[in-house]
Order: C-alpha cells, then sequence, then structure tokens
C-alpha cells in the first residue's frame, strides 16, 4: 500500500505541476492576445477620432472638436478618449496621464500603447495617436481603456484552470488507487506472503501471479528460488537421514568391538558358575545326596543360572541397536553397572577400581545406552593404556564452575598420551593404538554423543603419568520438558 501511495503521490504532484504549468502558459498567451486586441481596437478607434476630430478643428474650430471627444466619453465608462497636447505642463487639463520622457517616440508619428496603474489600483491601457497641428504643435488623441475587464477573465480563467486540476487530481488519485490495488498492491503482497513462507522454510506453496512485467518476472524468479531451495532442502533432509544412519552404524560397530573385549572377559567370568552348576548336577544324579543336601545343590545350581543370565542380559542389552530415547539416568548407578561390566577385564588385568560417588541421588537426561556406550569406550582406553596393571578411578562431581553441570572423571595410570596427538585424539579414525587393537573411532563417537547430550570431553594427559577423561553434562531437575 505504500508503494502505491507514494507512487499516486508522485504521478498527483506531476499531474498538478504539468496543468498549473499548462494552465500559466496558456493564461498568459491569452493576456497577451487580449492586450494586443485590445489595444489593436484602442488604435483603431483613436485613428478614427483623430480622423473626425482633425477634420472638425480644421472646419469648425479648437472647441468644437473638443467638445465632440467629451460627448463621445458620455456612450462608455470603460473606454475613454481625450485631447492631449504632448508637451502641455503639469496641472494643465491637456496634459497626459504618463510622464512625458515615455512619450518621446510619437514625435516619429508612430502610435504608443502603455499599461499603467491608477493610484486606486486599478490598470488601464494608454493609447497615444499622435499628429501636429497646424501652428507645429504635437498633440493626439490619448484612449484610455479599462483592464478590469481583463483582470475578471484572468480570475475566470484561473478558476476554470483551478477546477480541471482538481477534476485531473482527483481521477488520478481514484485512477491510482484502483490500478495500484490490483496490479501493485496484491502482487506485491503475494510477493511478500511467498517470501515469509520462504524464510519459515516451508516450500511446498507455488505461486504465479501472471503478467510479463515487472513484478511478474520477479514472482518468477521467487517460484524459481523455491524450486532450488525445495530440492536443496529434500537433499540435505536425505543426506542428514544418511548421515545419522551412518554415525549409528558406526556406533553400533564401536559398540561391537567393545562388546568383544567384553566377552573375552565375560567367558572367564561364566566358567566358574558353569563349573558348579556341572559339579552340583552330577552330586545330585549320583542319588547319595540327603534331601537336604540335594535341595541345597538345587539353590546353588538356580542361583548360578541367575547370574549367568544376568551376565549375558547386560551383554545383550550393550549389543542390542535400539531407538534414542532421552530418560533421567541415575548416573551413579549406570557408573556401577559399568564397573560390573569391566569387572571380568579388571580382575584378569590386575587392575583396581576406585568409585568415588557421592552424588548418588543426581541425574541427567540421557539416553542409558549412549551414554554406557560412552563410559565404556573411556573406561577402556585407561583399561588398554595399563598393560602392567594400575588403577582406574570414577570420580562423580558438580561441575566447578556451573553447578548445573554433572561432571564424571575417569582417571588411570597409563602410559599417557603424547602432546602433539591431543589435538586429534577426538579426530574420526586418528589412534595411537597398534594395528587391529582399535578403529579409531571410540573417542570420536563419544564426543558426537556426549555433543547431542548438550556436553563436552576434556583430557588431561602427558606420557608417564596417565590420563584423566572429564565428562561434563547438564543435570536434569526433574522439569517437565513441555
Amino acid at each position: 500500500m505504500r508503494l502505491t501511495i507514494r507512487i499516486t503521490a508522485a504521478v498527483t504532484l506531476g499531474i498538478i505541476l504539468i496543468f498549473s504549468l499548462y494552465s500559466y502558459l496558456a493564461i498568459q498567451r491569452e493576456r497577451q492576445q487580449l492586450k494586443k486586441n485590445l489595444s489593436r481596437e484602442a488604435r483603431n478607434l483613436g485613428g478614427s477620432l483623430l480622423f473626425i476630430v482633425t477634420d472638425l478643428w480644421e472646419t469648425r474650430g479648437e472647441d468644437v472638436a473638443i467638445n465632440f471627444l467629451r460627448r463621445r466619453n458620455l456612450l462608455s465608462s470603460n473606454l475613454q478618449a481625450r485631447w492631449v497636447w504632448i508637451d502641455a505642463e503639469i496641472g494643465t487639463p491637456f496634459r497626459p496621464l504618463v510622464p512625458q520622457s515615455e512619450l518621446s517616440s510619437l514625435s516619429d508619428g508612430k502610435p504608443l500603447s502603455l499599461l499603467v496603474t491608477s493610484d486606486d489600483g486599478h490598470d488601464f491601457l494608454l493609447t497615444y495617436l499622435p499628429t501636429t497641428n497646424l501652428l507645429g504643435r504635437l498633440g493626439g488623441i490619448e484612449v484610455r481603456e479599462s483592464m478590469d475587464e481583463l483582470h475578471d477573465y484572468v480570475q475566470e480563467s484561473l478558476r476554470r484552470s483551478a477546477m480541471v486540476v482538481a477534476a485531473a487530481v482527483g481521477s488520478a488519485l481514484l485512477l491510482m488507487t484502483l490500478l495500484g490495488s490490483i496490479w501493485i498492491n496484491r502482487p506485491v503482497r503475494r510477493l511478500r506472503e511467498q517470501a515469509e513462507r520462504i524464510g519459515t522454510g516451508d516450500f511446498s506453496t507455488a505461486l504465479d501471479i501472471g503478467g510479463r512485467d515487472e513484478l511478474g518476472k520477479l514472482a518468477g524468479s521467487i517460484e524459481r528460488l523455491r524450486g532450488q531451495l525445495a530440492a536443496a532442502k529434500e537433499a540435505d533432509d536425505e543426506a542428514a537421514r544418511e548421515q545419522i544412519e551412518t554415525l549409528e552404524k558406526l556406533r553400533h560397530t564401536e559398540r561391537l568391538a567393545t562388546l568383544g573385549q567384553l566377552s573375552a572377559g565375560m567367558a572367564h567370568e561364566l566358567g566358574t558358575p558353569l563349573n558348579v552348576i556341572s559339579g552340583r548336577a552330577k552330586l545330585i544324579a549320583s542319588e547319595e545326596l540327603t534331601p537336604a543336601e540335594t535341595t541345597h545343590s538345587a539353590r546353588i545350581i538356580g542361583e548360578q543360572a541367575e547370574r549367568m543370565t544376568h551376565i549375558m542380559r547386560q551383554l545383550l542389552d550393550y549389543a542390542r541397536r535400539g531407538e534414542i530415547r532421552k530418560q533421567p539416568v541415575m548416573v551413579a548407578e549406570l557408573l556401577a553397572n559399568v564397573v560390573e561390566m569391566l569387572h571380568p577385564i579388571l580382575t584378569k588385568q590386575r587392575i583396581e577400581i576406585e568409585l568415588n560417588l557421592p552424588l548418588e541421588a543426581l541425574q541427567v537426561r540421557a539416553d542409558i545406552g549412549q551414554l554406557q556406550q560412552v563410559l565404556l569406550n573411556l573406561a577402556m582406553n585407561g583399561i588398554q593404556a595399563m598393560g602392567r596393571g594400575g588403577t582406574l578411578r570414577f570420580d562423580l562431581s558438580l561441575h566447578p564452575e556451573d553447578e548445573n553441570q554433572l561432571r564424571i572423571s575417569i582417571s588411570d595410570e597409563g602410559c599417557g598420551i603424547a602432546a602433539d596427538h591431543l589435538p586429534h585424539i577426538f579426530d574420526p579414525f586418528f589412534t595411537t593404538k597398534e594395528v587391529g587393537q582399535g578403529t579409531g573411532l571410540g573417542l570420536s563417537i563419544a564426543q558426537g554423543i556426549v555433543s547431542e547430550h548438550g556436553g563436552k570431553i576434556e583430557i588431561d594427559s602427558s606420557p608417564g603419568r596417565g590420563s584423566c577423561f572429564r565428562l561434563s553434562l547438564p543435570l536434569d531437575f526433574g522439569e517437565d520438558d513441555g
């Protein structure tokens, strides 16, 4: 609407200027033409009167000629004629109405017309027709014609011009408002709405305002842009889906790699209950036990079977791929479960565990399977770094700089990491392990998972002094997400 108003104002101003200039020039031209006509009529009348006065002057005398002019003036008040002496003194009745200096051209015998203003503000056209009497004195007829009629005509012309301008402006305003609404406002509004839809990511609505003008071409450009953005968005969505699927496959692959390492320790862990079950079963089969001893052996067999079932369930739960689902997670409990899964490997490699869990009630909102994968990856890195045994320490605390963050520290007494390797430690496929000992994806995947949960992983390490991974996650205070 503002564009229409601006265009309408500009066109209206142009119309006013053009009509005003045209009216001014037309009035000036008509004024000059009217003045010329009046002057011509005055000269014709003056010439006729001069001929009659001269004849009367010669035949009947001066008084008769001058009285004739006086009687003539009684016929019209707007057109007066009188006899003047060009050289008459001031105060004499025949002195001209204009100074003698302006009448010098009359000595050549040519008529002269002048526009003068009287003391009361009225304009007059004075026409002088000179002649020389018998005595050689320069005189003539002075015709005075009022210009009030000319002024009235000019005023009437101005009023007519003003009315024409007003009518033209009104018509232009009405026409521009109507056409602006049809040709500008509606297409621009649709273009703006389409641009806003595209800005919000909605590429589903096509736009066609028709026409081959600039707005139509702009609409075509926007429509082509919409199609390109829609295609780009679809391609990005497809790429994002593929990236997510690929990332999940990598995470699962890394999970299976960790599972293979855990399974080696679990196999040893399952051997003991299997031996107990086998021995107790043989005792029951020998029929040498009393009923009470048989019941006791059966109870032991059940306990060992439940123990193996629990171990296998942990492995299966860890290996299984499931949908990402964030929920409140008790971190202290999760750390205890991770340590339990690591127990066979820790025992085999003579590694002691230290758990410092003073904040057992604190929780985070996370996908429990993914967070478990992160903790196992970090712990396995520490275990593999301690080839000759040592202590693996888990600390749970609040972040020292932000009490809304929970910090999990996993420290080892291994060989540490060289300073030039630290900047690349989270790069995909970067590893300091021997060939076949690691994929180089564990820490990269762990960092990605933690970032998705709004946290970060930091590392402090030096060769020969071990490493410490610090994992920070936002606390969950049990507030409703909606």
